[in-house]
């Protein structure tokens, strides 16, 4: 208490400036507004608004909520920069209903909404998902005649790419063309990158000349997406014709382009371009940072090159670079993949040493290794460690390797048990993943009866998937149990689950 006091008096004199509040905690400004709040006569709304800002900007939403609400209550009233931060606050909290509400608060003290208003507004609604609400927020506020800005434009078109909606960002865009905002280079990237991640290239193509003949010259964002399109999918030509034309035009390449395009040649086995290009990005003089080194010894493991990639590991160490945990992680599993398990076991040690934390990615990926070399002992020692250690914790996919070798190994019974031990003793909650195992266990095992009770059981907390189907209608087929085949897809067609090749192939077999 006699620290916030402290803390009231140093900040007593009014600040000159909207940023003047520097907090080195969220505590500290916390304390500040609870005792501006108490002091008699009461703050500007001003000051106190200027607090909940600078907590905001700290990311602690939930905490500027509980002090605004704490505010009202003492009967200080908001003024319109207020309202637009809880508006923010709520967005980000997930809570839009109060979001809402907030905008009839407007109404009722006598505020005018503003761009920011609408803005923050339709922000939040992208960000929850309800692209729907905030098109129909869009068109009532054109409708009553108010003009949009670039950054409510942006905001729209961002949130409508990121859910998916792209081609209806590409129609905003063009109807943009008419009225008192153009597009901007910010807006053709959001949405040419959109485009290029739904796979749309000849439209964003088609934007991209758009934005040339409307005098916007691309820039590295503009090239980096329409690379990382034509790259994954396979377009090899285009995507070079694209970083000559970065080339010509001199356009300053950062590591994030060149490590796109690398990454996209090593998946496509291209490991002699991909390492030419690394070349040519050090003599245009960009290093290759961790993520580079990871995706070239990414794509050695993807080719069973598990040494070569080893190498390139030592040589990043001794040219100083500090490997991460997923550079540890790529060569763990391709250690794994190739059944040499002590040399994985050796990294994580080696991890250790180096006080890089393992992460859950890391030992499921060791668990599965050693379970797939038949070492079952070894496996359940690390996830024993795991349990009691906590750091990290086993997860869904952790159990469901182990039970997924027991079952693999005509171990059915001990599978069941296994899986009943972790849901009493070890609070485990099982998945979709998890039930496929042991129906499969139980079909491999010809007891269908079990598979079947088992999928009754599902259904209290989870939904099959086709993969679920599938394994039961192959086991009935198998046994010519026709009839009850039928029924099942019949179950599936009922439930709007969408059969797919293997079932149909499964059915023609069977027949």
């Amino acid at each position: 208490m006699l620290y916030a006091t402290r803390l009231c008096l140093l900040h007593s004199q009014p600040l000159p400036s909207r940023d003047a509040y520097k907090f080195d905690n969220v505590e500290d400004a916390v304390a500040l507004f609870n005792c501006k709040v108490d002091m008699h006569p009461q703050p500007s709304i001003v000051e106190l608004t200027k607090i909940l800002g600078t907590i905001v900007k700290m990311k602690y939403y939930a905490t500027a909520i509980h002090l605004y609400t704490h505010m009202e209550s003492k009967g200080i009233l908001p003024f319109s920069v207020t309202l637009n931060i809880m508006i923010n606050c709520y967005g980000h909290a997930g809570q839009m209903g109060f979001a809402l509400s907030v905008m009839s608060k407007f109404v009722k003290w006598g505020f005018k909404p503003s761009a920011v208003t609408f803005t923050t507004l339709m922000k939040g609604l992208c960000l929850n998902g309800k692209i729907l609400d905030a098109l129909y927020i869009y068109g009532k506020i054109v409708a009553k005649g108010f003009w949009f800005d670039e950054v409510m434009y942006g905001t729209l078109i961002n949130g409508l790419c990121k859910s998916g909606e792209t081609r209806v960002a590409l129609q905003r865009l063009w109807k943009m063309e008419g009225q008192f905002v153009k597009p901007n280079l910010v807006m053709y990237n959001i949405v040419v990158d959109g485009l290029c991640k739904d796979g749309l290239l000849n439209d964003a193509l088609d934007l991209y000349f758009n934005m040339l003949g409307r005098g916007i010259s691309p820039d590295i964002v503009t090239y980096t997406s329409l690379i990382y399109g034509f790259c994954h999918a396979g377009q090899w030509k285009e995507a070079g014709l694209l970083l000559n034309e970065i080339f010509v035009k001199d356009i300053s390449l950062d590591v994030y382009t060149f490590n796109i395009i690398i990454d996209a040649l090593c998946k496509e086995e291209m490991l002699l371009q991909a390492h030419d290009l690394c070349d040519v990005m050090i003599l245009r003089g960009q290093q290759p940072n961790i993520i580079t080194y990871t995706i070239l010894m990414n794509g050695y493991c993807l080719n069973n090159k598990v040494d070569e990639a080893r190498n390139l590991f030592d040589m990043v160490i001794e040219r100083g670079v500090v490997p991460d945990v997923w550079s540890y992680n790529i060569l763990i599993k391709g250690y794994c993949k190739i059944n040499r398990v002590d040399e994985a076991r050796n990294l994580m040690k080696d991890m250790f040493r180096k006080n890089i934390v393992p992460n859950i990615v890391t030992y499921n990926t060791l668990v599965d290794g050693l379970c797939k070399a038949g070492r079952i002992s070894s496996a359940r020692e690390i996830v024993n460690e795991m349990h009691y250690c906590g750091q990290p914790f086993p997860n869904v996919t952790t159990y469901n390797i182990i039970l997924d070798f027991v079952c693999k190994n005509q171990h059915l019974d001990e599978a069941i048990r296994l899986f009943k031990s972790l849901i009493f003793e070890r609070r485990f909650v099982p998945n979709v993943w998890s039930y496929n195992i042991l129906i499969s266990g139980y079909c491999k095992n010809k007891r269908l009866d079990g598979a079947m009770n088992l999928l009754q059981d599902m259904f209290k907390n989870l939904d099959p998937n086709i993969e679920t189907y599938n394994i039961l209608l192959h086991a009935l087929c198998d046994r010519q149990q026709l009839g009850k085949a039928v029924i099942l897809l019949y179950q599936i067609i009922d439930d709007d689950i969408c059969p797919n090749l293997y079932t149909y192939k499964i059915l023609v077999h069977g027949l």
